[in-house]
């Protein structure tokens, strides 16, 4: 065998190693992050925008005159304005059959009665229970306690042009400066606006939302309804989710609609709207 082929074989065992080597490398980097294969992606948060993730709670949305029957500690009451609220006549006529149900003690309409998703926009507003958002490029997500996430896709994408209706609706948000603005679509009609149930709206639904931390441990909810259908005037409010980070707060219990539920209704009952 000459030198030139003994070179020749060198270099090729050389280059076989550096593969080898380099396989080596990505394999390892991929065990400590499964992302390291996609560049520009992270799951560890969003570096470009501000930071907002963490597990909030949220103030307690009641209506003027509502009976509270779960402890709000010192958390603030918040209420949508204004009050009463503005429903046009067909759905005023909706609401005060829901009111005089409820006062019977026979709800209607009324989904968290039959353990079906609350939606939005009692997601963003409802707080009893925390939720946990994540950020990742692309969406921020909040976790909501005991249902569906909501998911705001913050990648410039629109709204589907072939949207199916669903309880939190199709939620699509950009950044400008330190607040997020979001905007919904899609949301069922018999989803919740009110902890009390008396807001009635419809297929119409348009909610704008903000988010902002204002504070390292507060956060600002902003939310404005527009319906037009429903409503003859924009209804809003504000609610102010605090962070939660103690060792009580680390493990959550679990949750179901099913145990305990004291007003389930038999499925004649069920009115939807």
């Amino acid at each position: 065998m000459g030198h030139g082929t003994e070179l020749n074989g060198l270099r090729w065992a050389g280059v076989a190693l550096a593969a080898a080597l380099a396989v080596v490398s990505i394999c390892a980097r991929a065990a400590e992050d499964p992302t390291a294969t996609a560049p520009g992606h992270t799951l560890y948060g969003d570096p470009a925008v501000p930071d907002i993730s963490g597990l909030w709670l949220g103030s307690y949305e009641a209506v003027p005159g509502e009976v509270i029957q779960v402890p709000v500690e010192e958390r603030n009451i918040i209420r949508w304005a204004p009050w009463p609220p503005p429903q046009t006549p067909a759905y005023q006529a909706n609401a005060d059959e829901r009111i005089a149900a409820l006062k019977a003690g026979k709800p209607i309409g009324d989904i968290s009665a039959r353990c079906l998703p609350f939606g939005q926009p009692h997601a963003f507003t409802g707080r009893v229970y925390p939720s946990e958002i994540t950020q990742t490029p692309g969406v921020v997500s909040v976790w909501v306690f005991g249902t569906f996430p909501v998911m705001i896709w913050t990648d410039g994408r629109p709204h589907p042009e072939d949207l199916k209706a669903s309880y939190n609706g199709h939620s699509i948000g950009y950044w400008e400066g330190d607040t997020l603005y979001v905007d919904t679509v899609g949301i069922l009609p018999p989803t919740m606006v009110d902890s009390a149930r008396h807001v009635v709206h419809s297929a119409k639904l348009h909610m704008k939302s903000t988010f902002r931390r204002v504070t390292p441990d507060v956060l600002h909810v902003h939310v404005t309804l527009y319906d037009e259908d429903a409503f003859t005037e924009p209804m809003v409010t504000t609610n102010i989710w605090r962070r939660k980070s103690g060792p009580e707060w680390q493990v959550l219990d679990d949750i179901s609609c099913f145990e305990n539920n004291r007003n389930d209704t038999a499925p004649a009952g069920f009115k939807k709207f």
